[in-house]
């Protein structure tokens, strides 16, 4: 099996930490580049976060330092308060709980890096996108022949019906709306991995537990990593709230209110790469046409995926967009990547 060339754009915190050591510990992932955003803590955090860990991994693989600032939305006086994330009492934590990078950053700059790596490939390389999406959007505007040269975009972002950030709008897509919708209206094949699917690959106290006692030193700091964001989830009590994840892909119809129980976390960037390694983690994949709200209001940032119309009106699809996921199926690649 030839290993996928992957570019991966991120905004260290814990999961994307756990995301960077499972491409690097998996063969069927060729790292070539690591991309930095603002996003879960500005980019001097995000971007020294990941190289602690490729510091940690004892890899070569570059990174890259991108965008500073989203494109436009926090230029609005109340539209973004909070953001940039300089610092907050979370479950990612400043920096990761690793040694200092003593390694630095390439000179380019990641949009450049993108637009020149992509432009001189043979459309065979992946993109898992896991942060904001002011990188990859402002690669974009500079040179929109990027579109066709990547093999497949894979997003951790949005949510269907799921939230984190607003009422409506989660994280990701919240913090840069205008690059979201940027993204969205390329022509980039799309995979989209939402909440709806991400807090379905959840890791419990016990596995976590068990993944520790793997012994090896990728093991012990992914769990506890994984311990952090269940640990935050305790103080924040999320067993108290409930989520209904409405499926209306194809032919499936219906509700489901599902209560998270708040002794497991779910280790959202991590899928991204997981799907890349096996597309079977992601139980339900359907066709749709996706939008992003910019318009600043409530719905900020919501990621609108339309699934009817594509069918009945012949709106053009624009993204497969997964549902659900396979928690034994992830869990267990976690644990042989990072058990070796």
């Amino acid at each position: 099996m030839i290993p996928k060339k992957v570019i991966l754009d991120c905004d260290p915190g814990s999961d994307d930490a756990i995301a960077m050591m499972l491409a690097m510990k998996s063969d069927a992932i060729d790292l070539i580049g690591v991309t930095t955003v603002n996003g879960n803590r500005i980019v001097p955090k995000t971007t020294e976060n990941a190289l602690r860990v490729v510091q940690f991994m004892k890899s070569s693989v570059p990174v890259y330092r991108g965008c500073e600032e989203p494109i436009i939305c926090n230029e609005i006086p109340g539209r973004k308060p909070g953001l940039p994330r300089v610092t907050l009492n979370d479950c990612h934590g400043d920096f990761l709980p690793l040694p200092e990078a003593e390694i630095r950053t390439e000179k380019e700059h990641a949009v450049f890096y993108l637009v020149k790596k992509l432009m001189e490939s043979e459309g065979d390389i992946y993109v898992a996108a896991v942060g904001p999406l002011t990188n990859l959007a402002m690669a974009l505007r500079i040179e929109p022949k990027i579109a066709g040269k990547i093999k497949q975009l894979v997003i951790m972002g949005g949510g269907h019906c799921g939230a984190n950030a607003s009422p409506a709008a989660e994280f990701n897509f919240y913090a840069d709306p205008e690059a979201a919708k940027i993204v969205m209206d390329s022509a980039i094949p799309k995979v989209i991995l939402p909440l709806d699917a991400t807090w379905r690959a959840c890791l419990s106290e016990e596995k976590c537990k068990e993944l520790a006692q793997l012994g090896t030193p990728e093991a012990k700091v992914a769990a506890a990593l994984v311990q952090k964001r269940i640990d935050n989830l305790k103080v924040n009590d999320v067993s108290e709230h409930n989520y209904v994840l409405r499926h209306q892909a194809g032919t499936v119809a219906g509700a489901i209110l599902y209560r998270y129980d708040n002794h497991m976390a779910p280790i959202h960037d991590a899928l991204a790469i997981a799907y890349l390694i096996n597309e079977n983690v992601v139980t339900e994949l359907a066709d749709a046409n996706v939008d992003i709200d910019i318009a600043g209001g409530l719905c900020d940032g919501r990621m609108v995926a339309d699934f009817h119309n594509t069918k009945k009106c012949k709106a053009p699809v624009t993204a497969k967009v997964a549902l659900n996921s396979d928690a034994g199926l992830f869990t267990d690649m976690l644990f042989a990547a990072l058990g070796k």
